[in-house]
Order: structure tokens, then sequence, then C-alpha cells
């Protein structure tokens, strides 16, 4: 078991969870319309525009509803496994290639095209998505960033709202989401780094999975009540 030394949290590491996750945003936004070679892009424009208006909606939500969640998910702590840093890295470089994908497929090249309804289909994945794992986020106080065993935070299982359900909601969430990316940008390129990514989520869900197992007490327990990790009768 990796070491886990206390850290404190104040309102700072909330504020910088809200920045980092607004810049994740612009940041896509950025590299989306580079790629495309231009703003004139109305999908484009919905596609960040709705999206920044739920993270913000969600943020609200965190911050008056489970406002030490959102300090912790902003804060420093030791004892990330090793496992998570590597996931990182390759879920940002994977979220900056499906940005450049979607922008080269869709407006540069046009490689390929997918009509217009399906910006409705995927803003109804992405909201079902922030629905789904806003809720996980506000039942289990112990949802951080990263892989840890919180010890310093006396973490225990949470059984309730979707945990009763799945034991990754949040992870659930997110591969749902992913799938609206390219319905509403119009690429069908765009779903092979998406695919790419949903496979690092179906990875990290199946490592945390068992550092839950061999590492948090009343886990073994709670993965026999509740059998499923992301979608119930298939995994």
């Amino acid at each position: 078991m990796t070491t886990d030394l206390p850290r404190s949290t104040n309102s700072n590491t909330a504020i910088r969870y809200v920045i980092q996750r607004i810049a994740i945003c612009f940041i896509f936004a950025l590299f989306l319309f580079v790629s495309a070679g231009t703003t004139d892009w109305l999908r484009g424009w919905i596609y960040f525009l709705y999206g920044l208006s739920l993270e913000i909606c969600s943020l609200i939500i965190y911050a008056i509803i489970a406002p030490e969640m959102l300090k912790q998910r902003g804060a420093l702590h030791r004892g990330i496994k090793t496992y998570d840093k590597v996931f990182l890295v390759a879920w940002l470089l994977m979220v900056l290639i499906t940005s450049i994908v979607a922008g080269f497929d869709a407006i540069r090249y046009q490689w390929s095209s997918l009509p217009f309804f399906t910006v409705y289909i995927g803003s109804v994945l992405i909201a079902a998505a922030y629905v789904f794992g806003s809720w996980a986020m506000v039942e289990n106080e112990h949802f951080e960033q990263f892989v840890r065993i919180q010890t310093d935070r006396k973490q225990q299982v949470v059984t309730t709202g979707p945990y009763r359900v799945v034991r990754h909601p949040g992870y659930a969430g997110t591969i749902v989401g992913a799938l609206g990316v390219p319905l509403m940008l119009g690429s069908l390129w765009t779903f092979i780094p998406t695919v790419a990514v949903i496979v690092l989520f179906v990875i990290r869900t199946s490592l945390e999975d068992r550092t839950l197992y061999e590492e948090l007490d009343g886990y073994v327990a709670y993965a026999k009540q509740t059998r499923y990790r992301l979608f119930p009768g298939i995994w």
C-alpha cells in the first residue's frame, strides 16, 4: 500500500479545480478551431458553449451541495497510484487528438459528415453523462481526481445513489458522454480517438477496482452486492 500523508485544503484548492475544469474547455475549443482553420463552424460553437454551460452548472452544484469534495478535487495529494499518473497523460493526449481530428475531419478536409440531427443525440448523451457523473460526485465525498486510498480522510465504501447500480458511475458517465462528442461535432473519424478514450477508462476502472479490492475495507462485500463495474448486465 502506498503511504498517504494528510494535506490541508481550503477555498483556494476549490478555485484551482474550477479554473482547471474551465481551462480544459477552452483549450479543447482552441485546438478544435485551430485544426478546423476557421471559427465559422456552427457545430463547433454549439459543442463548446453547450459543454461550457454544463461544466459551469456542475461546478455551481458542487460548490453548493458538496463544497468539501470540490476542495479535495483541487488539492494536491500524495499517495496517487502510478498507473493513474500514466492515465492522466494518455487521457490529456487523447482529448487533444479528439479535438484535432474533429476539426480536420468536419471542416478542414471534410473526410466524413453526419446529419445535423446527431447534434441533438450527442447533446442528450453528454447531458446524461453530466447528470449521472455529478450525482456520483455529490453522493461520494471521497470522489477525488486521482486514484488513491484516502487513509487521511478515513475513506469508506459508498453504496448509495448511483453506486447501487454500478461501482464506478463517474466513469460510466464519462464513457457515455464521450460518445456524444463525435455526434455533436459531425465527425465519424472522431470516433477513433473517442474509442481510445473509452478504452483508457475501461483500463482505469479495472485497475482502480483491483486497488479497492486489495486496500479498501468493505469493498469486497460491496462488490458482491453491486456486481457490475460500469454497465449493468455487461461488465
